[in-house]
């Protein structure tokens, strides 16, 4: 095979790896990042950019979609903490009351997604949530959780249950 034709390979290989996983790389980085669209679709291209790299020096990548989604979870890491640098500000009390949500109100009213998301956050570790988003977002199944993560399916299925206990623990009813 000459060199045209490695190539030709190495883009139609890459190509179907990018159309197959571009939508659910995408979806895990928004979630990710809280709905920030622009931060989500670096991350996806950059996890993209670095896959191309590594086959186009021949590096052997057995699960393209493991490699995809931890890749994409380090650019997320990165974009977390360059946001976090970002917003490190000092806030004055005064601005902060003018902000400071009733809890009542929100007991009394509809809860949207982005305060679900925030009690979910502050619930969970970092490995909880990312084992949820796996499992619920990202709709994969056990096995395919267990391989992104480098666990065995047992022990996912353990962590699972023990994930949805503490979530309906949590849920306290008045």
């Amino acid at each position: 095979m000459d060199s045209k034709d490695k190539k030709r390979s190495l883009q139609d290989r890459f190509t179907q790896i990018y159309n197959e996983y571009k939508s659910s790389i995408y979806r895990f980085c928004l979630v990710k990042l809280n709905g920030d669209s622009d931060s989500a679709e670096d991350c996806m291209q950059n996890s993209f950019i670095v896959l191309y790299k590594k086959m186009k020096n021949n590096e052997e990548i057995e699960n393209p979609r493991a490699f995809l989604y931890k890749t994409a979870s380090n650019y997320v890491l990165k974009c977390i903490e360059a946001k976090a640098k970002e917003n490190s500000k000092t806030v004055p009390i005064s601005e902060y009351e003018d902000k400071a949500v009733d809890n009542q109100s929100i007991i009394d009213s509809d809860i949207d997604y982005s305060i679900l998301n925030k009690k979910l956050n502050d619930l969970l570790n970092p490995d909880e949530q990312m084992l949820l988003k796996l499992k619920y977002i990202d709709d994969l199944t056990i096995e395919q959780v267990a391989g992104i993560l480098n666990i065995s399916k047992p022990a996912v299925a353990k962590r699972l249950q023990r994930l949805r206990e503490k979530i309906k623990n949590s849920i306290t009813v008045e």
